[in-house]
């Protein structure tokens, strides 16, 4: 089973305003001694990286939104250290009759840079979080949306084996959903242990509705490098 194509739109609006924000904390970065011209090019670079990243995650959102399982497709970013897992946080849901604990997907990658100073980007639980200079924060949030009276909340799994692999070519990438599962919970409740700052954005992204109706879609990925 899986949604119209409306469950995705909230995403990719949030999405679009987010890269003003992406454009000045790439904007402010500086490096002394470094020639000008190097220094905005590598800006430049670390700026598109962040996009084709978070393009990751909406790409593998839109298997679902507008396909379902057997549906695969591939996407490209640059060279780097991409390591492919689950989650260190735990979703837990339950409502008065049933609990179920799901274990996330997690994407994390760190790309090459000379000049600007190191990142990596992370796609845990359905949001796309950065973490640069210590400081760790969410560009995209998890992926949420409402279905008549009930709030739906996909979340990314791993069909595959776990997998870390480092290039100096550009990293493509081949997802494959090979199963959807739902889940309807009534008057449910939603938690997320082993990870504060995701804890707190699910909190903050389900707002009210983390006593509500809610359907669970868990999106299993089959994934490829190459």
């Amino acid at each position: 089973m899986h949604s119209s194509a409306d469950d995705g739109i909230s995403e990719v609006v949030g999405f679009i305003c987010i890269l003003a924000l992406i454009a000045v904390v790439f904007s402010v970065w500086a490096a002394g001694g470094v020639p000008a011209e190097e220094l905005q090019k590598e800006q430049h670079t670390a700026a598109a990286t962040v996009v084709q990243f978070s393009d990751i995650k909406l790409a593998m959102d839109l298997l679902w939104i507008a396909g379902g399982a057997g549906d695969a497709r591939s996407m490209m970013i640059d060279a780097g250290t991409l390591s492919i897992g689950i989650s260190n946080a735990v979703i837990h849901v339950a409502d008065n009759e049933s609990a179920a604990s799901y274990i996330p997907l997690k994407l994390s990658y760190a790309p090459k840079c000379t000049y600007v100073e190191r990142f990596v980007l992370s796609s845990d639980c359905g949001t796309v979080a950065l973490t640069t200079g210590g400081i760790r924060s969410v560009i995209l949030p998890p992926s949420i949306s409402h279905r008549g009276n009930d709030v739906c909340l996909t979340i990314p799994a791993l069909a595959s084996p776990a997998v870390e692999i480092s290039k100096t070519d550009p990293i493509i990438l081949r997802f494959r959903v090979e199963n959807i599962r739902e889940r309807r919970f009534i008057n449910a409740s939603v938690s997320v242990s082993g990870d504060s700052l995701l804890g707190k954005t699910f909190t903050q992204s389900l707002g009210n509705a983390t006593r509500s109706n809610l359907t669970v879609r868990e999106v299993l990925y089959l994934i490829e490098v190459t």
